[in-house]
């Protein structure tokens, strides 16, 4: 299994620097005692949310004593760690401990949900939204092949990623073991002759999304509680948390077929966020039905919509970079690039198929997102403008007043 190096604390140490040095990681070293002996740390402050850095340890290094591989751990405030238990033979020498890390920017609307979950004041928020600017943003797996680097320094063994990925303390909880709940329920089940619903009037419900058959779909969802009847329990102590979690579901594959149907990614998971955060805010089961056959009927219609205009698949490839990326300014080099398309011949094809040229309806997008942002943010005038990449105020106002025929004011003061 796992050979004698005889580490000593400075191997240790020496290994812990060159980490951050590379990294720019923080990275700990705690002993058999839980004491922290090695520390680099790429910030100083901790997480306003942990009462203190030794409650945060100890919620971290409680894996279990058979536990060698490294061990991928998350916080419930969306930290990232890797830890990687130090052993000789089978006698602990202690935890190498790597992190916090985050595996992508957390929005502020993110940070403020988790300090209601915890009721924290929100006097709070620009500390904690501090804490979380000043934690390294790194790709996953590259932070996982960081642990599995560590390992093979300690004990000279390569391990496959995948390892690390798979292991965790999750395992160790016996409540995740389904198969014993799994046979248990399935019995019930089919006791009381209740089972699911048949799968094949589910793939049709999902096709008339795909397709944008609103028709269809309006007949399935006035009859949905008799098609889809049998349909399982997601909560087992509350009805309208269940039928929250039975809508949450159907809306994330319902958006996944309206995806396949051609609908823009980021305008389908857009929308879909948004009713589900509407669910999540609702007291009554009616509400949650409501928005149920809101959603779907307003998925059908986009992906309607989206195929009557009968776009080739270079231009809606255009179409979704240019929604993508509207305050980037994309140049017919980038579309072009993104369509596989000589910029030449682009430019014809763009303008047979969408009777504009892509600069005029780049211009036009960009008068859109503007009147978005003076209708809906506090952004001042000049502020859009420069969001935008307009040359300067006066040349938004100029093409602003062309395409709406108001000033950017004018259009602000009407709401």
């Amino acid at each position: 299994m796992v050979r004698n190096i005889s580490l000593n604390k400075e191997k240790i140490e020496y290994l812990c620097k060159l980490i951050f040095n590379i990294k720019n990681i923080s990275i700990l070293y705690i002993n058999e005692k839980n004491k922290i002996e090695v520390e680099f740390s790429s910030h100083y402050i901790t997480n306003p949310l942990h009462s203190d850095k030794k409650s945060l340890l100890n919620q971290l290094l409680t894996y279990s004593e058979n536990v060698s591989l490294p061990v991928l751990q998350h916080t419930n405030y969306l930290e990232n760690y890797i830890i990687v238990p130090v052993s000789d033979k089978n006698y602990k020498l202690g935890t190498i401990l790597i992190g916090p890390v985050l595996f992508g920017e957390l929005r502020e609307e993110i940070v403020i949900g988790m300090m209601k979950d915890d009721r924290l004041s929100t006097g709070k928020k620009d500390e904690l939204l501090y804490y979380y600017e000043c934690i390294p943003i790194v790709d996953k797996m590259k932070f996982i092949h960081v642990g599995a680097l560590i390992y093979y320094f300690i004990y000279g063994r390569e391990i496959d990623v995948t390892e690390i990925i798979k292991r965790g303390l999750a395992e160790d909880q016996p409540s995740l073991h389904m198969e014993p709940q799994l046979d248990s329920a399935l019995a019930k089940r089919r006791q009381s002759i209740l089972v699911h619903h048949d799968l094949m009037v589910e793939k049709m419900f999902f096709q008339c999304i795909k397709e944008g058959n609103k028709e269809a779909l309006a007949d399935m969802l006035e009859n949905y509680e008799y098609i889809f009847k049998g349909e399982g329990v997601l909560a087992k102590n509350s009805h309208l948390r269940s039928l929250k979690n039975t809508v949450i579901c159907l809306i994330a594959a319902a958006t996944r077929s309206a995806i396949d149907g051609g609908l823009n990614p980021e305008v389908a998971l857009t929308l879909s966020d948004l009713y589900i955060q509407q669910i999540e805010e609702v007291k009554e089961s009616k509400e949650v039905i409501a928005i149920r056959n809101k959603s779907m009927y307003d998925l059908a219609e986009k992906v309607y919509m989206s195929r009557k205009k009968g776009y080739s698949k270079p231009i809606n490839l255009c179409l979704s970079y240019i929604f993508n990326h509207i305050y980037d300014n994309p140049t017919l080099n980038q579309l072009a690039e993104k369509s596989e398309l000589h910029p030449n011949y682009l430019s014809k094809v763009f303008k047979k198929e969408v009777g504009k040229s892509i600069s005029q309806y780049i211009q036009e997008q960009r008068i859109e997102e503007a009147k978005k942002l003076l209708q809906f943010s506090t952004h001042t005038i000049s502020e859009i403008s420069a969001l935008l990449n307009f040359h300067d105020q006066s040349y938004f106002t100029s093409i602003f007043k062309k395409i709406v025929n108001m000033t950017p004011k004018q259009y602000r003061n009407q709401y």
